[in-house]
């Protein structure tokens, strides 16, 4: 085929371009020296950061060609991005339900979408400087949703000098489906006290099919989205700045519906605009003032047209913050926030329309210092006040004990929460074409957690690694419950309500190692083991594999600008409601190389072994997939 040859062209050019120099790699594989915001909302190393903290980096991102932030999480520690309602990509971290982990883009909140969930294939890295992900409680610094763990995209800022880049890929499958082009550009730069950042991206894949039967497995895309940041410096220490998003897609493919084979097209639009205000009043004095507005729009339809397969959903979030972080007796770093979110739904199903909105209040209070020399302590305590449930208090405590220069122990207790869902609270809502019917429930209480975990983590010369244990108690989590059937024949439906009953114990390790090797080779890796107890034996919580890795084989010539990883990740005893389990490995691999300081082309190949796991007439992975690419910067 035409599109093997073309990616082989490119294996050859890029392994013979260059010189054959050995050198060193440039970047150790531990990078403890990346800076989180997410774990305590001030600046810290990794290394200094209190609880389990991973960092996804723009090269990690690039190394993975991952184009949407759910591809990026691939080799997360103790993360599985897990298919929701069918397509929808969410994360789920510690084997907590996908509801559970808090979507954040630059520390903001995003409205939900389908489902009262964010879709993180919604969400490409073409602007994504890093991705923070916090695992365990935070709710005491974020507040509601964060009951397992916090996902924090942070994206590119207005540049203090000129730059630009526009990058174009193709892929394919290996059944000649599933085509993928891809162009995406950002351009930026400062004009006096102003600076600005400009991208875009547009997509189109083809839909796919490997099982031969209704519904297809990959269903068309045509993704769009524009981005901007805007920054003035109103003096050295004062920055106004704002930004806005907008991102869209179109999911078409055919399914069974209503006892004929009809096109399914679901049209999503997501829009974001915030103005932010920060100050350095001090050498550690931060404040910083923000509006955020975010927006969800979603129409689902058939064609022919299926009455009961249509509806209509609308989602915002309105957010404004207010944090402060200042020293206290010359060794207290203290932060104290305050935050105003409304939450709004509007939904039609079945010509069955809901407006409904609830308003959130809250206070937080953070302490950071040492108590001792080498122990390093944060004590945190967030209220919030809920319109529907009431009142709910979230206490964390962390600490960070040095016992050498390249070992350290890590360890945290804290409690989460999640607020119902408007959809839970006020929502009538209707499948298997209104032969269902799941009834709201205004006088849910919230699910909440309590989790414990220590760690021991560090570093020698080529070596770094860490080993965590964490437990955690869920309570009060919200199933559906069976009621009663009405009705008979074509017009028999079975009832169900949302209701408080379910709890859980979850625990489990998280191991982490890599080494520098010689002649420019790195090796790193992590593997998750985690167990879930249902203690009321309903619904599992989460159906998340017991096992969970990631391996990746690293090669890099700097002097050649040659770069390419072979990666393995496995997920074992995967178990279904159904009884079925399923435990799997998936290759990959990617190669770059660059011409000059600007030029660079890449290709890599996906699934290598052509794994294949079909469940309900569904192929769940992409057949063996190859891409080949060029960029350029400027």
């Amino acid at each position: 085929m035409v599109w093997k040859a073309w990616i082989a062209a490119v294996g050859v050019v890029a392994a013979l371009g260059g010189g054959p120099v050995w050198a060193a790699q440039e970047e150790a594989p531990q990078r403890l020296d990346e800076v989180v915001v997410s774990a305590t909302g001030t600046a810290k190393t990794i290394l200094d950061a209190p609880g389990a903290v991973e960092v996804i980096t723009a090269r990690d991102i690039q190394d993975l060609n991952a184009l949407t932030v759910a591809e990026a999480l691939e080799a997360a520690v103790g993360l599985v991005v897990s298919r929701e309602s069918g397509r929808v990509q969410v994360p789920s971290i510690r084997g907590a339900r996908s509801k559970h982990t808090l979507v954040l883009l630059d520390g903001r909140r995003l409205a939900f979408g389908f489902n009262d969930m964010v879709d993180l294939r919604q969400i490409p890295t073409v602007m994504v400087e890093r991705i923070e992900i916090v695992r365990g409680p935070a709710s005491a610094l974020y507040g509601s949703d964060a009951l397992g763990g916090v996902v924090n995209i942070i994206t590119k800022a207005a540049p203090r000098e000129w730059t630009g880049a526009v990058q174009g890929q193709f892929g394919v499958n290996r059944d000649d489906e599933a085509k993928e082009y891809v162009g995406s550009g950002l351009v930026g730069g400062p004009m006096d006290r102003f600076r600005f950042l400009l991208s875009g991206e547009l997509r189109h894949k083809d839909g796919w099919d490997k099982s031969g039967s209704l519904p297809d497995d990959g269903f068309k895309e045509k993704p769009g989205f524009l981005a901007g940041r805007f920054a003035f410096d109103l003096t050295d220490y004062q920055t106004l700045s704002a930004g806005l998003e907008y991102m869209d897609n179109t999911y078409t493919g055919d399914q069974f519906y209503e006892q004929q084979a009809r096109e399914r097209k679901a049209d999503e639009e997501r829009w974001g605009y915030y103005v932010q205000y920060d100050a350095q009043l001090r050498d550690a004095d931060q404040l910083m003032l923000r509006v955020n507005r975010s927006e969800f729009r979603n129409e689902l339809g058939f064609a022919p047209f299926a009455a009961s397969g249509e509806r209509n959903t609308k989602q915002f979030t309105t957010q404004a913050e207010a944090r402060y972080s200042a020293l206290v007796l010359s060794d207290h770093l203290v932060t104290v926030g305050a935050e105003y979110r409304r939450d709004e739904l509007d939904d039609t199903q079945m010509q069955l329309r809901t407006d409904k909105d609830v308003d959130n209040v809250s206070v937080l209070l953070q302490d950071e210092f040492h108590l001792l020399d080498p122990l390093y302590v944060v004590l945190g305590v967030r209220y919030d006040h809920h319109s529907a449930f009431g009142d709910q208090w979230s206490p964390r405590g962390s600490l960070v004990y040095t016992l050498t220069d390249g070992l350290r122990l890590k360890g945290s207790v804290g409690q989460g929460f999640r607020a119902p869902s408007l959809t839970e609270l006020y929502v009538t809502s209707f499948r298997r074409r209104g032969q269902e019917v799941f009834q709201a429930n205004p006088d849910l209480k919230a699910e909440k957690s309590t989790s414990y975990e220590l760690g021991v983590e560090g570093e020698h010369g080529p070596f770094w690694g860490g080993l965590t244990g964490f437990y955690t108690e869920v309570d009060d989590l919200i199933e559906t419950v069976f009621l009663r059937t009405e009705g008979a024949g074509s017009d028999r439906r079975s009832m169900f309500e949302y209701r408080n009953i379910a709890e859980a114990d979850i625990k489990g390790l998280e191991a982490e190692a890599g080494v520098r090797l010689p002649l420019g080779f790195s090796l790193d890796g992590n593997l998750t083991w985690q167990d879930v107890d249902n203690k009321t034996g309903g619904e599992d919580i989460g159906g998340m594999p017991k096992y969970k890795g990631f391996v990746k084989l690293g090669y890099e010539l700097p002097e050649w600008r040659l770069r390419a990883n072979l990666r393995m990740s496995y997920v074992g005893r995967m178990t279904y409601a159904d009884g079925d389990s399923y435990s799997y490995p998936l290759f990959g691999t990617y190669l770059a190389k660059g011409f000059g300081e600007n030029f660079e082309i890449f290709a890599g190949v996906d699934n290598i072994f052509d794994k294949r796991i079909e469940r309900d007439d569904v192929v769940q992975i992409e057949p063996t997939t190859f891409y080949v690419g060029v960029s350029a910067k400027f």
